[in-house]
């Protein structure tokens, strides 16, 4: 082979060498500091139907067109569930970017429907941001999404006449993209400023 060869094909292993290695990085998950990004690998929400803080029905239709932070808890839980309300508030104060800003929702749905009824959704959450979003469903109308979401929660009752019984529940955020599909998870403890840069990352890639 002469030396002109020998450039030529340098030259071409060297572009297709870089080539490769671009559209390896390219076709990568998102590499986020916070949280799991499914990518291909999301999975289509089942049908399910909520009642929100409006009285209004939530259904998996309602999660199209926007990208969605889920998170599942109770009106009464002492400490989880009023922390990680606050750590969502400061994540979407800290996005710098409005357009990815407006593209979030966020969701906050009730494990105990028996205690936590439209109107006490709809003060708890307006207490964080008045923006977000409240919601439960009888438990036979709640599990099929919880279930999908690899969300466990327990009620733990000492009798049917229990009022001040305590719930045990997931403290993860799920993500929901704009076709209704279980995206991305944070898991707990959560840090907003971090999730702030994860949310504008895959907004902004997708």
């Amino acid at each position: 082979m002469n030396k002109s060869a020998i450039v030529i094909v340098a030259v071409f292993a060297l572009g297709t060498g870089f080539l490769v290695s671009w559209y390896w990085q390219a076709n990568q998950p998102i590499q986020l500091e916070d949280g799991l990004w499914f990518g291909e690998q999301a999975r289509t929400l089942p049908e399910f139907e909520l009642t929100d803080h409006r009285n209004k029905a939530l259904t998996r239709e309602g999660f199209n067109g926007h990208w969605s932070l889920m998170f599942f808890g109770y009106t009464q839980c002492p400490d989880i569930c009023p922390i990680t309300l606050q750590t969502m508030n400061q994540m979407i104060q800290a996005i710098d970017d409005a357009d990815v800003q407006r593209s979030l929702r966020v969701y906050f749905v009730s494990v105990d429907p028996d205690r936590d009824n439209p109107e006490l959704l709809a003060t708890y959450v307006n207490y964080f941001n008045p923006e977000f979003i409240a919601a439960t469903a009888p438990l036979e109308k709640l599990r099929p999404l919880t279930r999908a979401l690899g969300i466990a929660h327990e009620i733990y009752k000492k009798s049917e006449d229990d009022r001040t019984y305590d719930v045990d529940h997931s403290g993860a955020i799920v993500l929901i993209n704009p076709e209704a599909e279980y995206a991305g998870l944070f898991s707990a403890p959560h840090d907003a400023l971090a999730m702030a840069r994860d949310l504008t990352r895959i907004v902004e890639h997708n």
